[in-house]
């Protein structure tokens, strides 16, 4: 798959417009969150406020019908005859076409009513009229037809004398029926009831009502008092909404204090309730989202087009200002390209609109000068090594000259039967090989023992033989690796600083490797004068590699300053001493095992 290459134009171009349609199409997914709820919230809102002026309109309008019910009072009369009705039950038959008087006295053909009765504190009807009397029942306790009588008894029994508001639908005369029913009452302190006026209207005026604030025929709004079914309805309902509406008036109606738990969404439509302050009821409001979704559809679409537009804008805007900006960048480009084809006199030009290019030129030409420069003392250098070379290649004669020299030694010693000075001229030739030899940094534990034999060996020509040296070392550490010339220094500081400083004639050093807990711990013991181990171990701790880098020493913190470096902090020399009892110097290295054989085998005289 070929890789696409983009020029600074292109990635400007495409930053510009990458930038636009991320702001775009974030503005527009932010637009989709927010628009939505805010038009929610305000939807849900104006809803609010259309469900509180019909309320307004709904409760004038139940004002003006409770007003002309409560003419009933100027029947004096009837009203005392009512209250002793068990007395004067024959007297209450005078007043059989009182109800028809009030209704065709009091009440306009407008106001719909369909039924008025009148009744005393036992329920026994003393007048009843109704505008069709085969569909409307003379008496509402003594009829097969359902009109609600069990909500209009919970009233009667109550303490409540508010007017009550009602319904119930009449499938004779296939209407829904508003019932409203106003206790009669004394306005003493006894307040003594004295019966009941009930007077059942058509809904149609209600509906009406409701009809002049609803904007869309999708939007169904019923009138429903609490603990009771709907007594009206406006709108139109799709197969959904009559589901929900079902379930909503079913809920209503068996719980008189559903309207505080109602929630505000029901599938695809939002639900707003306003209860009366006045009576009884409550009005509610069921809309489909989808009408109130159309403004932010409509935003929506104008959103789009705008973005269209500013993406065009942008690409037009973003060709021109790459092209400005691209052109001393092309410029210098091509001068590169020459320059790279061999045309090492020509500069880059520092003019142009940017200060950045014009450094980067001035750059660009200092750079070329400077490798100009580098690249003759490169050819000066490259001389001056060959010549370097040549005099390292004889400097090399010498330590080949020594080792061959003190292997004549030996040779000739051996041969006048002179083992001392053979032995030693062999041991010599050994430690100068395996310590000048710094083709490898990495020995064996194996090889670093035959290299601390010899230097033992010639310690002990040279000083007489008053020390033991005991030999712990457990043959699966042979082949491990270790740093070369490790435990060399540390035997030679046991001896110089630990036995030649005392006076015991039973010098010892131990000299003991084994693996503990997955690392490698090799142990120099002496019993000489002891040391300050804890300042010792101090200046171990600092492992200063300076003293590697600088090649200033290969003593005890060269030693432990390699170990740390190549292995962590972890690893490393530590003392432990007592005075004019001994010291005991600890080795702690990974165990790493050699695959293959370093060098040749150290060759000397070991003991």
């Amino acid at each position: 798959m070929k890789k696409v290459k983009w020029t600074m134009r292109q990635a400007i171009l495409g930053l510009v417009i990458g930038c636009t349609l991320f702001a775009i199409i974030a503005q527009t997914v932010a637009f989709e969150l927010t628009s939505r709820n805010q038009i929610r919230r305000e939807s849900l809102l104006n809803n609010d406020e259309t469900l509180q002026r019909i309320e307004t309109e709904l409760n004038s309008y139940i004002h003006s019908l409770t007003v002309k019910m409560q003419t009933i009072y100027s029947e004096s009369e009837m009203l005392y005859d009512m209250r002793y009705s068990h007395a004067k039950r024959r007297r209450l038959l005078n007043y059989y076409w009182k109800a028809w008087h009030l209704s065709e006295g009091r009440f306009e053909v407008s106001d719909q009513l369909l039924a008025m009765y009148i009744y005393d504190n036992d329920d026994n009807l003393v007048s009843s009229w109704r505008k069709q009397p085969y569909n409307y029942p003379r008496d509402l306790y003594n009829t097969d037809q359902y009109v609600n009588v069990s909500h209009l008894k919970s009233y009667i029994n109550s303490d409540n004398y508010v007017l009550m508001l009602s319904g119930y639908y009449n499938e004779e005369a296939d209407k829904d029926v508003l019932r409203f029913c106003l206790k009669l009452h004394t306005y003493d302190d006894d307040r003594s009831q004295l019966g009941y006026l009930v007077c059942d209207f058509n809904t149609q005026n209600l509906s009406d009502i409701m009809s002049k604030y609803i904007s869309s025929r999708d939007v169904y709004v019923w009138l429903q008092p609490n603990g009771d079914t709907p007594i009206a309805k406006v709108g139109n309902t799709t197969k959904e909404e009559s589901r929900i509406f079902s379930e909503l008036t079913k809920n209503i109606a068996t719980d008189s204090q559903i309207g505080a738990e109602l929630d505000d969404e029901y599938g695809d439509f939002y639900l707003n309730n306003r209860p009366s302050e006045k009576y009884n009821m409550c009005i509610y409001m069921l809309t489909p989202q989808s009408l109130m979704l159309q403004t932010q559809s409509a935003l929506a679409r104008m959103l789009l087009v705008i973005a269209i537009i500013i993406l065009l804008v942008t690409l037009f805007l973003g060709t021109l200002i790459s092209s400005f900006i691209y052109r001393p960048v092309a410029k210098l480009n091509r001068t590169i390209i020459r320059i790279k084809d061999g045309d090492t006199e020509l500069r880059a030009k520092t003019d142009g609109w940017s200060e950045e290019l014009k450094v980067m030129g001035e750059e660009f030409n200092e750079m070329l000068d400077r490798i100009q420069t580098m690249v003759q003392e490169e050819y000066e250098a490259k001389v001056l090594m060959e010549r370097t070379q040549y005099k390292v290649l004889q400097a090399q004669i010498n330590p080949h000259f020594l080792y061959n020299t003190l292997d004549t030694m030996s040779g000739i010693a051996a041969s006048q039967d002179c083992t001392l000075v053979s032995g030693l001229c062999q041991s010599l030739s050994a430690i100068f090989r395996y310590s000048l030899d710094i083709s490898d940094t990495q020995s064996t534990l194996q090889q670093e023992m035959a290299h601390v034999r010899n230097y033992l060996y010639v310690m002990d020509v040279r000083t007489g033989n008053s020390i033991k040296y005991t030999y712990k070392i457990e043959s699966d550490t042979l082949r491990d690796s270790i740093p070369r010339i490790t435990l060399q220094p540390i035997v030679e500081n046991a001896i110089q600083h630990g036995l030649r400083k005392s006076r015991r004639k039973d010098k010892e050093l131990i000299i003991s490797a084994k693996h503990k807990d997955g690392k490698l711990v090799i142990t120099i013991n002496d019993n000489g004068a002891g040391m300050d181990a804890e300042a010792m171990n101090e200046e171990l701790s600092k492992a200063d590699i300076g003293r590697i880098e600088m090649g200033r020493s290969i003593g005890i913190m060269n030693v432990n300053a390699r170990v740390k470096s190549v292995y962590g902090s972890e690893y490393g020399i530590h003392y432990e001493s007592v005075a004019e009892d001994g010291t005991k110097a600890v080795i702690v290295l990974p165990i790493a095992k050699e695959e293959e054989e370093i060098g040749e085998e150290i060759q000397g005289i070991v003991s």
